[in-house]
């Protein structure tokens, strides 16, 4: 009597070998994500990992579910390319608005500081040569007192409400002196790395912030 039992149908032996490239190129995809060529490898792996669930649909070849992750890992990367495209071009934008709110308060600073030199030299005309021992002398014949205030607050953030102070020297000046000593100094938080002065002369310059601190 002949057997009628059938042979169970032959598992597949063999990988397949698009279905192994496209995990490796995932991978390899988002490990380079970084660089533009991690978005070519995440997209040739994609292409692989489509080419290989053909292949082990049409033929006995082991390595479905293999495909099923090399596209999930190019597509990822694909898809969080743009992610890291942002960020690599937010840190750089960020630290360009930094450096440009920097020196916008800086130029701030300068403006305040020639601003408060001609109220001290208007004093001075009318009070013998001499400079304000304090700012409230300022206030009223030579500057409005609600400007006094805007003028001293400082134009950088978590800068104190008084950010200028008067540098005290003896008067006369002579003439050959004016351009090196400082009558207002700026008092800026740590953050900032140069300070606003001006020279008995008039002339509005910066220095180095004494209270600097590397953030």
């Amino acid at each position: 009597m002949p057997n009628l039992r059938s042979e169970p149908p032959a598992l597949p032996v063999d990988w397949s070998g698009k279905a192994i490239a496209s995990v490796v190129l995932g991978f390899l995809g988002a490990a380079t994500l970084w660089l533009v060529v991690g978005l070519l490898v995440a997209g040739a792996g994609a292409v692989l990992g489509h080419l290989a669930r053909y292949d082990t649909t049409m033929q006995p070849l082991r390595g479905r579910r293999l495909a099923a992750l090399g596209l999930l890992l190019s597509y990822g990367s694909i898809l969080l390319f743009p992610v890291f495209l942002v960020l690599a071009l937010s840190v750089p934008a960020l630290g360009f608005w930094g450096r440009g709110e920097k020196s916008q308060g800086t130029a701030a600073s300068e403006a305040k500081a020639a601003r408060l030199f001609v109220a001290c030299e208007s004093y001075a005309r009318a009070n013998r040569g001499r400079y304000p021992e304090t700012w409230d002398a300022l206030a009223g014949r030579f500057l409005p007192p609600q400007e006094l205030g805007d003028l001293l607050r400082s134009p950088h953030r978590g800068g104190p409400d008084t950010a200028f102070a008067l540098v005290p020297h003896g008067r006369p000046i002579l003439p050959a002196l004016a351009d090196s000593l400082v009558v207002i100094e700026e008092n800026a938080p740590p953050n900032v790395p140069e300070i606003a002065v001006v020279y008995a002369d008039g002339t509005v310059s910066t220095l180095p912030n004494p209270d600097h601190e590397d953030p």
